[in-house]
């Protein structure tokens, strides 16, 4: 298993006469951890995590080093969420202006932008099973991974609230394109990997969750299925209209209407959702999958009590704490069109002071994360067991040697001046076995030659 995820995060300024490029720029150029140099390019960063940090379409992006299991692609992105804050705060001080950033998917106003995962697939498995098992998937996965959403339609058009940020945005069944006329399943294959054998999964269709298990939980049970399909074990749910039931799985607060399925029968999007479920702890009891118990088991618990009460899953799920938070204004009197409801929106997804989510699990309302010290360790160092760890010790140890550095490679210079084109084709290698401790930069390029043979 390998995986990690992609988040473009919401930015904003009072006052200020940067656009919204120059403003995520300045923000990467105030990254605060070990990384490349700041060249002519301050808009693109490699960290010594193994991270990328860097402007994509007007936001700041942070992409996760490679992991292999849920619970290190959620660590090392809520390292990343920790990067970014700061960074924001640091270039808030160098502009003189507040600057403020949000993980979420839409301004609300008929924008979206990203949360990506990343699952490297064996080339043998057909594309054919993937597009053909995903789509139910991913849309009834919303019930369990959706982050929530005041307003309905892309600009918000109509009050309401809805489970999931990004159906509205979604416009086919299949497609390339991220930015408009989206696929609920992402036809991308840029593998950063040896083609011959790998092909890279782009999921686009999910949210960026603010508590951590939520996005243990959404990352977890999309690994478990691509598992399942590469296994053959994966059910072969085929939703009517996989666009149509996006939104209405989105809009059905009582996870009780039923999703039409192509040649007849209708199911929930609970019932979908235990479908693959089942199929995942088949798997996770024939095949030794690291996680995969704990991940069936914390499905299963949070599709039980989301069939008795959505606010039984709220210390856990984004949506349902978001839900059960918005539904006390309303009893106050507020409607779902006041913009008091949208600004608590908003500040759900605030990084930093100002945010609720901190205040939530700062009172025990919201399921722990990972300990603050191994986020921290996390901002700082790459994983031990993938190519990550032979990025990230470059960019850490010689950042003044590295030249340019990529996921499947880095170009390097020896203290002589001379150019060496390092490649990291292999996801799993180049990792923390056998690395020398305080190796020099002759030394590194030594090694990675050896280990490359």
């Amino acid at each position: 298993m390998l995986l990690g995820t992609e988040t473009e995060y919401g930015i904003h300024a009072a006052g200020g006469e940067l656009d919204a490029h120059d403003l995520s720029a300045a923000v990467v150029d105030a990254c605060g951890v070990p990384a490349t140099a700041s060249t002519g390019d301050a808009s693109h960063r490699v960290l010594g995590n193994g991270a990328r940090f860097y402007v994509d379409h007007g936001h700041p992006e942070y992409a996760t080093p490679e992991t292999t299991s849920a619970a290190d692609a959620t660590l090392w992105e809520l390292a990343g969420d920790l990067i970014v804050e700061r960074a924001a705060a640091a270039a808030s001080q160098r502009l003189g202006i507040p600057i403020t950033v949000f993980k979420n998917n839409t301004d609300g106003k008929g924008n979206s932008y990203g949360y990506h995962e990343n699952l490297l697939v064996g080339r043998a498995t057909p594309w054919e099973a993937l597009e053909a098992v995903l789509p139910a998937f991913l849309v009834s996965r919303v019930v369990i991974a959706g982050a929530g959403r005041v307003g309905l339609g892309t600009a918000s058009q109509e009050p309401g609230f809805q489970l999931s940020q990004r159906a509205d945005f979604f416009e086919r069944v299949a497609g390339l394109d991220t930015t408009r006329r989206r696929g609920i399943v992402n036809t991308r294959d840029e593998p950063h990997a040896d083609p011959r054998r790998w092909r890279r999964l782009h999921v686009i269709a999910g949210d960026a969750t603010r508590i951590p298990y939520a996005t243990w939980l959404g990352l977890g049970s999309l690994a478990l299925v691509v598992a399942a399909i590469e296994s053959g074990l994966a059910p072969l749910v085929r939703l009517a209209d996989p666009i149509v039931a996006f939104r209405t799985v989105s809009r059905d607060l009582s996870l009780s209407r039923p999703l039409p399925l192509a040649g007849g029968g209708a199911e929930t999007a609970l019932g979908v959702q235990e479908r693959f479920r089942d199929a995942a702890a088949a798997l996770a009891g024939r095949v030794e999958t690291p996680g995969a118990t704990a991940l069936v088991e914390a499905w299963t618990q949070t599709l039980d009590d989301l069939r008795v009460d959505p606010a039984r899953a709220a210390d856990r799920l984004d949506w349902a704490a978001k839900l059960q938070l918005l539904r006390g204004y309303r009893a106050r009197g507020a409607s779902w069109g006041d913009p008091k409801l949208a600004q608590v929106d908003l500040k759900w997804a605030q990084l930093g002071p100002g945010g609720i989510v901190g205040v939530l699990q700062d009172a025990g309302r919201l399921r722990a994360g990972a300990d603050p010290a191994e986020v921290e360790r996390a901002g700082r160092e790459a994983p031990r067991d993938t190519r990550a760890f032979g990025r990230g010790r470059w960019v850490s140890e010689h950042p003044e040697a590295v030249i340019a550095a990529g996921w499947d490679g880095l170009l390097v210079r020896d203290p002589a001046g001379g150019l060496h084109s390092l490649g990291l084709l292999d996801p799993f290698g180049h990792t923390a076995v056998g690395a020398e401790p305080g190796a020099s930069v002759d030394r590194l390029i030594r090694s990675h030659e050896e280990r490359t043979r």
